[in-house]
């Protein structure tokens, strides 16, 4: 019988460690990364030519027509920048479609066999402003790669329910009333992944929010943001972690049900959650910029939504990068992101059932 990883409430752990992918990988996806990485190599070379080309082919182009027409001179650089970039977008394009479908598939299926993939689903505009983050809703959204699902403990008996796709949301429409601009538009609101996990607990009719309390001081993200007076219905919640009210700003429509899903564990556990970075394998790993994670959070209908916003395309492949074991680990772990959440909250602890 398969060993099963649990944690101290004796729940099964579902997010994967590091040693289990590298054995995944080396059994699945090697021999097939490898031989992708030959075609991307052959690729590079046929472009690295082309690249060399371009300044030679100009001035030959430029020399055998400048007594014929003018035209020549604006004409030649964007013929030349055709013909490059016609090689670059057609191979590409073929290139990072069989990586995905080769590697993705198979990861998600690795990762939790209850676990479907839709590369062109996603979730949608409307889960976004299910969040009431932004000062004006969103009225552009677009993503792909729909990872959906469940995690289910057999021992415990406890199923939990989940969705996850990349997503790009935007507010670009101006708001008009008698003529009038009343709303101007406030451009890119976040561009990276979104989850929404079912809690199992019942909220009742309550809405919290839970935000880094940074962006408050930065007017670029600040002027983004749903703002809440003394007379609107989300009030502030002061909690009894320093390190938690320091990292973040918790609103909700009612106090004492805030205090009961972000109890001592849950703040700790989310501190947890966002402080964590992942390693790599065999490239240097960077330092992550905390304007590249910014973590946003809604406990709401039972459900809680998580908005990352990344500025990144996660599920595409760099063909000027080498394809490797950290190509595959990239992927894994925006992956694992959403089990590590199950893990680190206890959402399949059994004492939340409905």
């Amino acid at each position: 019988m398969e060993n099963v990883k649990r944690n101290a409430y004796g729940l099964e752990l579902f997010a994967k460690e590091k040693t289990e992918f590298i054995a995944f990988y080396e059994e699945f996806l090697q021999k097939e990364i490898e031989s992708l990485e030959v075609e991307r190599k052959k690729f590079m070379k046929g472009l690295i030519p082309r690249i060399i080309a371009a300044p030679f082919l100009l001035l030959v182009i430029y020399y055998a027509f400048r007594n014929i027409t003018i035209f020549v001179i604006p004409v030649a650089p964007l013929a030349i920048t055709g013909w490059i970039g016609l090689y670059w977008m057609r191979y590409k394009k073929k290139l990072e479609s069989r990586a995905k479908m080769l590697i993705v598939p198979k990861l998600v299926k690795f990762m939790n066999p209850h676990f479907t993939y839709e590369p062109d689903g996603s979730l949608t505009i409307d889960d976004v402003n299910e969040m009431h983050i932004f000062k004006h809703r969103a009225d552009f959204g677009a993503g792909d790669d729909l990872i959906k699902g469940h995690v289910y403990d057999r021992d415990e008996d406890a199923k939990t329910y989940l969705s996850y796709s990349e997503i790009v949301v935007r507010n670009d429409y101006k708001k008009r009333q008698k003529g009038k601009v009343i709303e101007k538009p406030l451009g890119m609101l976040a561009a990276g992944l979104l989850f929404k996990v079912e809690f199992n607990k019942d909220f009742g009719r309550s809405f919290t929010m839970v935000k880094p309390r940074w962006l408050l001081k930065k007017r670029k993200y600040r002027k983004k943001l749903k703002q809440f007076d003394k007379q609107h219905t989300m009030q502030e919640v002061l909690l009894e972690n320093p390190e938690f009210m320091k990292k973040f700003i918790v609103h909700s429509t009612d106090q004492i049900e805030a205090r009961v899903i972000l109890q001592t564990d849950t703040m700790e556990n989310l501190l947890e959650f966002v402080n964590y970075v992942p390693d790599t394998i065999e490239r240097k790993q960077r330092k992550r910029k905390k304007e590249r994670f910014i973590p946003y959070f809604t406990f709401y209908n039972n459900q809680v939504y998580v908005l990352i916003h990344t500025r990144s395309n996660h599920f595409i492949l760099n063909i000027m990068k080498e394809l490797n074991i950290d190509t595959v680990y990239d992927y894994f772990k925006d992956i694992n992101l959403v089990l590590r959440f199950i893990d680190d909250l206890n959402l399949n602890l059994k004492l939340y059932i409905k």
